[in-house]
């Protein structure tokens, strides 16, 4: 088990670089989308990596959305919104372990669908189809699901027309940013399949600990939509196949879920921020997503990567240029990011091997790619 006390110093240091996630949050808006109170904290002098001078990468804009054909509609927003969705919409849940307490399913819950076999959904993909929306229009919630305590807002997304047993994903955001910093993943997995849950924190300083703690709650509340009476998800989730995702602490908190609890079936970090911290236990396989411009995660990654065991699947995608927020919408880096992302989730998450081609290739944008695959 990993223990966080040594850098409780760190995370207050951080507190001060709010700034530089200010292009996370919009002006005035803290963690949950609300205006922040007041402050008069004296600022902590600045102790991020420099960044690298390698030329600028794509933008991270971009708003995958899907429609029939699967069509892509990029978006210049720079934290994209689907339509209809309220970014400060309250969540639902109660979290904890990935299991129930007892190990058994709440009364009245249909039987766990077996997922023993890989899902596999239509046509062998290309590296185009891989890299765009999915086939499938995307279903968005957010009422009527559980009430997690250790999570703020929360969206829903879900494939529609798709064939279940459906596995899920829960996304995080990072220091100060509210849900719709990352939601972009939300329709862009869910086209290509993959249930997505993408959640805000209760508190914008939440460190990555409390973040990794969210995750797992959040996979609670899409345990709870299998027994949903009318839901549309009510007996089509598959309950051994879930993942986490998270940007900067919430990248931070990826790793500690996925350290800490191996019955997951993947994870992605998105520019990881969690300084010093070795995940020497992980045996999830991980994808770290990183740019080299990062002024305040750049170069953690590596340190990450180096620290997960050899025996676990792993891989680092470092984006050359690429700013702190280079991996939050799956559009970015020429739509490497997605398409690695995407692939990363079919091959561990569902068990599609015809993705593994496209983790095979070096990506074009890359500073620095490595793995074991």
């Amino acid at each position: 088990m990993t223990t966080f006390d040594a850098d409780r110093a760190r995370w207050v240091t951080a507190l001060a670089l709010a700034g530089l996630l200010g292009c996370s949050a919009g002006p005035g808006e803290d963690a949950d989308g609300t205006p922040p109170a007041a402050e008069n904290t004296p600022a902590a002098p600045d102790t991020s990596p420099a960044a690298p001078t390698t030329p600028s990468a794509p933008g991270a804009g971009g708003d995958p959305t899907s429609a029939p054909g699967g069509s892509f509609t990029p978006s210049n927003e720079e934290n994209p919104t689907p339509s209809g969705i309220d970014p400060t919409a309250s969540s639902s849940g109660a979290g904890g372990d990935i299991d129930d307490d007892d190990g058994s399913e709440p009364a009245g819950a249909p039987s766990p669908v077996s997922s023993s076999d890989a899902l596999i959904r239509g046509d062998a993909p290309t590296r185009e189809s891989a890299t765009r929306a999915g086939p499938f229009d995307v279903d968005v919630l957010t009422s009527g699901l559980r009430d997690g305590p250790d999570y703020g807002t929360q969206t829903l997304h879900v494939p529609v027309g798709a064939e279940p047993p459906f596995a899920g994903v829960v996304v995080v955001p990072g220091f100060v940013s509210p849900e719709s910093s990352i939601r972009a993943w939300g329709p862009f997995l869910a086209s290509h399949g993959i249930v997505t849950l993408t959640i805000g924190t209760n508190s914008g300083g939440d460190p990555p600990d409390v973040r990794a703690d969210a995750l797992l709650d959040g996979i609670e509340t899409l345990k709870a939509e299998q027994s949903r009476a009318g839901g549309p998800l009510e007996g089509r989730l598959a309950l051994d196949r879930f993942a986490v995702m998270g940007w900067s602490m919430g990248g931070g908190g990826t790793l500690i879920a996925a350290n800490e609890t191996p019955e997951l079936r993947a994870a992605i970090s998105l520019a990881a921020w969690s300084p010093g911290v070795r995940f020497t236990d992980n045996q999830v396989p991980t994808l770290l997503l990183a740019g080299s411009a990062d002024p305040l995660a750049g170069g953690q990654s590596q340190g990450f990567f180096d620290s997960i065991p050899e025996s676990t699947p792993k891989m680092l995608f470092e984006v050359a240029g690429g700013p702190h927020d280079i991996a939050n919408n799956p559009s970015a880096a020429g739509g490497e990011i997605g398409r690695y992302g995407l692939s990363w989730m079919k091959v561990f998450l569902e068990g599609d091997e015809r993705y593994r081609q496209f983790l095979l290739e070096t990506p074009s944008s890359e500073s620095d790619f490595r793995d074991n695959l």
